[in-house]
């Protein structure tokens, strides 16, 4: 059995299926030969085994122009091979490829894999084919199918692939290069993509379609000038988009807290913070976490305290253009004010025998703790440090001494009057020096006696 087409095609056809398939009986294969020639005309090769099995002869890419008489002939075939682009434009590109007979060109293209567009056929029977597509966007993917067809009928296809026209730039400085060494350039708008900048702070944006587009680059620890630029790409490159890098401000931090203060009513404190971070720094003190109106630098001193302010609570916001930091609360105490001392009761005078002691006392009032100090004739007795002074043993030798104390507090001195010390002799026992002598008399007379003592 002999069955005769021209032509093979690997692809759907209008509902014809025809890639390897086999029909099976004499009646199936009438009937897909008159759907093909409906499609065709005469042009599709069958071989047909005597059993009346009718199997498509050939593959994808693969045309074969042979009759076959039982067992299928080894048909020639047109093969593509070697596709490859060449001189990608803005605009256009070449498509080249090799086929193993002389055959025409020409090529299916498009955005998608649909393609949805085709080169004129180029009838030049050539081995080697070379289509330019053009009318392309920049900077755009394009899918393209190449197709050729020999002088025997046999077509071939080769779809699956694509190419990227080449796209327009947008290029600039960041400067210093402090800043823009290693800065992140992001592009953002008709296309997206990221590219680094160099040790100079130079950078590009490339392979771009037209459109408008976002340029914002960033470089942790540094902030731009401007944060970012519009560029719209219109057939050409864009240069000269500059941006200038500062560091970025060092939010404050607290390096040294302010400390808590004692004073005495009537004085006034001084609260003082330590901070670091990027100057100028702002300062506001506190009071009770109520702003106080003037105290803006590193210390505050208080107005003059009363007891009324004890307890209060001070403390000092911090701010910076990157931040703002709030620091510890110190406290305040205030005492009450010391009284100075004051002498209720004077030292008095004291009189003693020689060999006896003396004491002498003074009573004082005033804001404690107060201090002692005795004095003897105007000079202060070692250790006599107490509110009474008791002498060492006396002699007359200290008669007319006097003694004194001075009292002291945080408020004042105060000295006592001065109290003098009187020493007497000690008593001598009695002893008979002319002892009384005997008398004689006359009654009636008187008789005398005497000592001496």
């Amino acid at each position: 059995m002999r069955i005769r087409v021209r032509t093979f095609l690997s692809m759907n056809l209008r509902g014809v299926s025809m890639r390897g398939g086999h029909i099976n009986s004499r009646n199936q294969t009438e009937l897909f030969l008159q759907k093909v020639r409906r499609v065709l005309g005469q042009g599709l090769l069958l071989s047909a085994v005597a059993a009346g099995t009718a199997m498509l002869g050939g593959c994808t890419g693969l045309v074969s122009g042979a009759s076959s008489s039982g067992n299928p002939p080894s048909p020639s075939t047109l093969v593509i091979s070697n596709i490859q682009t060449a001189t990608i434009t803005t605009s256009s590109s070449q498509i080249v490829w090799a086929t193993n007979v002389p055959a025409n060109s020409s090529v299916d293209y498009g955005t998608t894999t649909a393609y949805g567009n085709s080169t004129p056929v180029d009838s030049t029977m050539v081995t080697s084919h070379q289509v330019t597509i053009s009318g392309l966007a920049a900077g755009t993917t394009y899918y393209y199918q190449v197709n050729s067809s020999d002088s025997k009928g046999n077509n071939g296809h080769s779809g699956g692939n694509k190419l990227k026209t080449a796209g327009f730039s947008i290029a600039g400085t960041i400067s210093p290069s402090t800043g823009g060494n290693g800065a992140t350039v992001t592009l953002g708008g008709a296309a997206s993509a990221t590219t680094t900048a160099d040790s100079s702070g130079n950078y590009t944006l490339a392979g771009l379609p037209n459109g408008t587009y976002m340029i914002t680059p960033s470089h942790a620890g540094y902030t731009f000038t401007p944060s970012s630029q519009s560029m719209t790409l219109n057939g050409g490159n864009i240069t000269g988009v500059n941006f200038t890098d500062n560091a970025a401000a060092v939010a404050p931090t607290i390096t040294t807290q302010p400390a808590n203060q004692t004073v005495t009513a009537g004085q006034t404190a001084t609260f003082a913070v330590v901070a670091a971070g990027t100057a100028p720094l702002g300062y506001q003190w506190q009071k009770n976490g109520v702003n106080i109106t003037g105290a803006t630098s590193a210390s505050y001193t208080t107005a003059t305290t009363t007891t009324a302010d004890s307890g209060s609570t001070f403390r000092v916001v911090v701010t910076n253009t990157a931040g703002t930091v709030t620091s510890s609360a110190a406290t305040l105490t205030v005492n009450a004010a010391a009284v100075a001392p004051t002498i209720t009761t004077q030292p008095a005078n004291q009189t003693v025998t020689a060999g006896q002691t003396a004491t002498f006392a003074v009573v004082a009032a005033g804001t404690a703790p107060l201090g002692y100090q005795w004095q003897k004739n105007g000079v202060n007795i070692a250790g006599a440090t107490s509110a009474s002074y008791t002498t060492a043993t006396t002699t007359t030798a200290d008669s007319g001494s006097t003694f004194r104390v001075v009292v002291t507090n945080t408020a004042g001195t105060v000295t006592s009057s001065a109290a003098t010390l009187t020493v007497n002799a000690a008593a001598v026992a009695p002893t008979i020096t002319t002892q009384p002598a005997n008398q004689t008399v006359t009654a009636g007379q008187t008789a005398t006696f005497a000592v001496v003592a």
